[in-house]
């Protein structure tokens, strides 16, 4: 054990589920003053639900859609892409020795899915944490909706922290 110097860790794996809202975006300031260190790896997940793509081809989610419009398509993915520079790359250390990596992936929209999703996630890249925000949904959305952060918590395989009221 080194005396008087700093002891040298390995790098950890971060996985952030990122969505559009002030809590994910609070979040993941947080995490980037309180956990994360240079040279760490962060991932950003982003799911689209499959009730933004039903809305945007106007067709039930099922799982095979005849002709799909890829442009409305694409263009999902490209805002998901600018509301995560906008929110989270943007805010990332400029003079970091890694850079993130974005996951966007698109998905049911219930809350085991999502929540599902974010868990392989965590196996796949071998994360170190999973760390996201809670979103205070009143008890009744949470009965009907579900809470993807509840679901991660119980399933997932890796640690969670999930921020609340930051």
């Amino acid at each position: 054990m080194p005396t008087g110097a700093e002891v040298q860790r390995e790098p950890s794996i971060f996985l952030f589920p990122a969505d559009d809202s002030d809590s994910s975006s609070r979040a993941f300031e947080w995490m980037l003053k309180s956990l994360y260190r240079d040279g760490d790896e962060v991932h950003l997940l982003h799911v689209i639900p499959r009730i933004k793509f039903q809305a945007s081809y106007g067709v039930p989610a099922v799982d095979y859609v005849p002709q799909i419009d890829r442009d409305k398509y694409e263009a999902l993915v490209r805002k998901a892409e600018e509301f995560i520079v906008r929110r989270f790359l943007s805010r990332f250390p400029a003079d970091s020795k890694t850079t993130p990596i974005v996951h966007v992936i698109k998905s049911e929209t219930d809350t085991e899915s999502v929540g599902h999703i974010i868990c392989q996630k965590a196996q796949d890249i071998k994360a170190t944490i999973v760390v996201m925000a809670n979103h205070n949904k009143n008890a009744v959305t949470e009965f009907f909706m579900g809470s993807v952060s509840q679901y991660v918590m119980h399933h997932c395989r890796k640690p969670v922290l999930v921020t609340r009221g930051i």
